[in-house]
């Protein structure tokens, strides 16, 4: 099989949100699962874009769910501490 890939890109037109994710997600990012590549994307202040990918196909894409899942997990407690700012 295929690699598999999953784009999370999260949009805000406020700063501050976007930097939250940013600094949630970066230190994690500097140890993938094994089989997951991680990249990130930030374009200007208004988005921040993480590609994970599977290159092995269908034996690493539990991992990728989990990767995504946390992730989501992540993005969500950044969203909670934000409107408390």
């Amino acid at each position: 099989m295929g690699r598999f890939k999953a784009v999370v890109k999260v949009s805000s037109s406020n700063p501050g949100f976007i930097s939250s994710v940013y600094r949630m997600l970066h230190p994690d990012n500097a140890a993938p699962p094994k089989g997951v590549v991680i990249e990130e994307r930030v374009s200007g202040e208004g988005s921040y874009e993480l590609v994970l990918t599977a290159p092995g196909g269908l034996k690493e894409l539990r991992t990728l769910k989990g990767s995504i899942d946390e992730v989501l997990k992540l993005i969500e407690v950044a969203e909670k501490l934000t409107m408390f700012k």
